[in-house]
């Protein structure tokens, strides 16, 4: 039996699971179970989660559940959020309710009887609420239930792997089966707490200055910015960041990945050490809903700084210092897609350093840092703090970034703009080329 597997990820556009996780495939029986987290795996459609890692192991993927009867390894698996005897239950019993088993709780605890909570100061995922503010994820769905807000799972909400969190961080109490999500804390920087994936209210709220809404459940998320992880995001190395050493951008070596301990495995981009390198946030003024980009106005390699402050294909303002006549080869290292000739996706390599891409997009299965390097209709599939994800899944739209026209029109009513004026204006009938699916930041 093949299994279904509908892929929530950034800026996806199929109605999936009215508010709560989608469902990650039909009811499955014990002869043919779906792989659960650490099973191995060829590709998505071998696991639950619909995640399968670079290392060939079944990866979690907080927007995605498995229905009652579907095999498990922990309650955050389940649509449900109950797993007994490794079989997705029916529901889970809330906080505070009575209970013969750990599997039972929405807490992933069952402690003298009683469903011991994960989170006193908010209802983690499964527990009953009347308004999003009583849930950790900020998103009480149609159901009365809290349930996923993100493609990744919310500081405070229940978790059982560190790549079902934004933060990358699931502390877990020994013995117990679930935990919660947090970020890391390596000291001030000038983003506070907006990593991709959490929950924003406006444009200033997120390290990548991009507020947007998340189709699947309607909240708003701080979506990633394209190619190198800005100031204040998440990092796994220092080359994930913008302004790493090495690459001979402009500002490189000004940014590492910070970490509390060096055998810690995430950390945070920290604040350049002098100028913005290139690929940075940068402050931008007067744009669309947005009075200014709340961003250092100090680009590299600039007369002036904010010379060098450009909007990409997603609205992010970036430092560019190398503008149309230096622009990267394909298969040089790049900090986004603006470094590059045509405009072509800055993704990583095998070893994780960012080149530009030989292709004006990148085909399904490839590396992606964000749906816009993907393909018309394809998008990025990451799980948590993972910090790349490969092109997959599949829509009848453009997404935002991705290219569109009068006969490729956007998905969710994004416009189809001509980003090569500034402002962007909306794309000529008849125009088949250079035009985006253009959503501005919030």
């Amino acid at each position: 039996m093949t299994v279904r597997t509908w892929i929530c990820t950034i800026a996806l556009i199929a109605a999936c699971g009215g508010g709560h996780k989608s469902s990650g495939g039909d009811d499955i029986d014990a002869s043919n179970p779906c792989g659960v987290f650490g099973a191995a795996c060829t590709g998505g459609t071998d696991c639950c989660s619909g995640v399968c890692d670079p290392q060939g192991a079944c990866s979690a993927n907080s927007a995605v559940c498995s229905q009652p009867g579907s095999s498990c390894s922990a309650n955050t698996d389940c649509c449900s959020v109950s797993c007994v005897d490794n079989v997705c239950g029916t529901s889970c019993v809330a906080d505070n309710g009575t209970c013969s088993s750990d599997g039972e709780c929405c807490s992933g605890t069952c402690a003298s009887g009683t469903c011991a909570p994960l989170n006193t100061t908010c209802s983690t995922d499964g527990n009953p609420c009347s308004a999003s503010t009583d849930c950790c994820s900020q998103l009480c769905n149609p159901a009365g239930l809290c349930g996923p807000s993100s493609y990744c799972t919310q500081d405070g909400d229940a978790c059982a792997h560190d790549a079902d969190c934004c933060g990358d961080i699931c502390n877990i109490e020994p013995g117990s089966m679930l935990g919660t999500c947090a970020q890391p804390k390596v000291g001030g920087t000038l983003c506070s707490a907006g990593i991709d994936g959490t929950v924003c209210g406006g444009c200033g709220d997120c390290c990548s200055r991009l507020c947007e809404r998340y189709p699947p459940t309607g909240a708003m998320i701080c979506q990633p910015a394209e190619g190198c992880r800005v100031n204040g995001d998440t990092c796994h190395q220092d080359s994930d960041c913008c302004g790493a050493a090495g690459t001979g951008l402009p500002g490189s070596g000004n940014v590492v990945c910070a970490k509390n301990l060096p055998t810690d495995p995430v950390g945070v981009c920290r604040n350049p050490m002098s100028c913005n390198p290139e690929g940075d946030v940068c402050h931008y003024q007067n744009y669309m809903t947005c009075d200014n980009s709340n961003a250092r106005n100090d680009c590299c390699a600039c007369i002036s700084g904010k010379d060098c402050c450009q909007l990409d294909a997603l609205g992010i303002p970036r430092c560019n210092a190398l503008g149309t006549t230096m622009c990267v080869q394909a298969g040089d290292q790049c900090a986004y897609s603006g470094d590059c000739c045509n405009g072509a996706p800055c993704v990583p390599d095998m070893n994780g350093v960012l080149r530009c891409a030989l292709s004006a997009c990148v085909s399904m299965g490839g590396m992606c840092t964000n749906s816009a390097d993907c393909c018309d209709g394809t998008t990025c599939v990451f799980s948590g703090g993972s910090t790349y994800g490969t092109c997959g899944g599949s829509t009848v739209c453009g997404l935002d970034g991705q290219a569109c026209s009068d006969t490729m029109p956007c998905c969710d009513g994004i416009p189809c703009d001509d980003t090569s004026q500034n402002p962007p204006v909306a794309c000529p009938a008849g125009k088949e080329t250079g035009c985006t699916c253009y959503a501005p930041i919030f």
